[in-house]
C-alpha cells in the first residue's frame, strides 16, 4: 500500500479496470493482457493495484468494493478499458426502436454471452448472432474477427467494409464518433488480434450491466453519459454515488511508470492518478462535457447509444484551440 494526502475533490475513490476477454484463466503469476484494477482513495489515502486471473473474480471483488465504499459514504468514480457503446444504428438494426438503445444492448449482452469461473465464455458465438440479426445481403459484419479453424454462421476472420449496411438498410459506422479523431483507436467490431477491444465490450458491458443493477447499488450508480447527462455538473449529483465511465489508457502513455514490470499495471496507475489530479484541479468535469465541434446529432447519438471516452483528444485533436484544452495541457498534470 501507498499512502497518499487527502484532497477535497469531488470524488473520493478512483477506480481504473484494465480487461481481457480471454477463454482461459490467466497465469497464476501477475502478466501482461490480463485484469487488473487499480485503486486510489482520497479517505483511506491509500492506492494499489490489483491483478485477476479471471473476469468472474474480478467481478465480485468490484461488487463488494463498491457496495462497501457506498455503505462509508464514499463517491466512486470507476472507469473501464472498453467500449461501453457500439455505433448509433446497431440496436435498430437489430429490431429495437425504443428511445435507451444503450440500454437494450446492455441486457441484451448481459442475457446473452455466458462466462464462467474457469472464463470460457461464448463471445464469438454471439457476435456472430448479431450478425445473423443485422444480416447483409452482400457480406457478413459487422462484427467480425475469429479463430481460423472457428466455423460460425455469419462471422469472419476478416473485416467487411464499412460503412455497413446491414439488411434492414441501417447503415453502421466503422467507430463512434468518440474515436472519429483518434487514429489508434479500434473499431468495436473486431474481436479478435492487438487491441481487439470488441470482445472485451462484449464480456465487459454485462458485468457493468450486473453492477449497476445490484440491489445495493441500483439506486445510486449511474453510467456516464447514459444515465447522468453529458455535461459538466455530472460530479456534482449527489444522489450519485457510483459513476461508470469508459477509459482509454492509450491517451496516458506518456506518463506510465516504466518502473512498474507489467504494463497493464502502470495503465491503472496512471489513470487513477490522472482523475485524481484533474479532480483536484477542478478540470474533472471538462471531461465530461461535449467536445465542442460536436453537433447536437452527434451529441444525441453518444447520450443514447456511442457512450464517451472520458478524456478522449487530448491532443487537442478534439478540442482544438478550447479554453479547455489549453488549460488541460498547461496544468503539467503528472509533475
Amino acid at each position: 500500500m501507498q499512502h497518499i494526502r487527502g484532497t477535497h475533490n469531488q470524488c473520493d475513490v478512483y477506480i481504473a479496470v484494465d480487461w481481457s476477454a480471454k477463454n482461459t484463466p490467466s497465469p497464476p503469476k501477475p502478466s501482461v493482457d490480463a485484469i487488473w484494477v487499480g485503486i486510489r482513495d482520497t479517505l483511506s489515502q491509500t492506492q494499489s493495484e490489483q491483478y485477476f486471473r479471471t473476469r468472474w473474480a474480478c467481478h465480485e471483488f468490484l461488487q463488494d468494493y463498491l457496495i462497501n465504499a457506498v455503505k462509508s459514504g464514499k463517491k466512486v468514480l470507476i472507469g473501464y478499458d472498453f467500449d461501453l457503446g457500439f455505433p448509433a444504428g446497431l440496436a435498430k438494426a437489430m429490431g429495437y426502436h425504443g428511445p435507451t438503445p444503450w440500454s437494450y444492448m446492455a441486457e441484451f449482452l448481459k442475457g446473452a454471452i455466458t462466462d464462467t469461473v474457469k472464463n470460457t465464455n461464448n463471445r464469438f458465438e454471439v457476435a456472430a448472432l448479431i450478425n445473423r440479426m443485422t444480416q447483409s445481403a452482400s457480406q457478413s459484419g459487422p462484427f467480425w474477427g475469429c479463430p481460423v479453424k472457428t466455423e460460425l454462421e455469419g462471422l469472419k476472420p476478416t473485416s467487411p467494409q464499412y460503412p455497413f449496411v446491414t439488411g434492414s438498410g441501417t447503415v453502421l459506422r466503422n467507430k463512434r464518433w468518440c474515436e472519429h479523431r483518434e487514429s489508434k483507436a479500434q473499431p468495436v467490431w473486431k474481436l479478435l488480434g492487438t487491441a481487439s477491444v470488441g470482445g472485451q465490450s462484449l464480456m465487459g458491458i454485462p458485468m457493468v450491466q450486473k453492477l449497476r443493477e445490484h440491489p445495493q447499488l441500483q439506486s445510486c450508480s449511474r453510467v456516464w453519459p447514459f444515465e447522468t447527462g453529458f455535461h459538466a455538473n455530472v460530479l456534482a449529483q449527489e444522489d450519485i454515488r457510483v459513476i461508470h465511465v469508459e477509459i482509454w489508457p492509450g491517451l496516458l502513455t506518456g506518463y506510465y511508470d516504466t518502473s512498474l514490470p507489467v504494463r497493464d499495471q502502470a495503465q491503472v496507475r496512471a489513470t487513477v492518478d490522472w482523475f485524481h489530479k484533474l479532480d483536484a484541479k477542478g478540470h474533472l468535469t471538462w471531461l465530461m462535457t461535449p467536445p465542442e465541434w460536436l453537433t447536437p446529432e452527434m451529441i444525441e447519438d453518444a447520450k443514447r447509444e456511442e457512450g464517451w471516452v472520458i478524456g478522449s483528444g487530448l491532443s487537442g485533436k478534439l478540442y482544438p484551440d478550447s479554453e479547455e484544452a489549453t488549460v488541460l495541457r498547461q496544468a503539467n498534470l503528472f509533475e
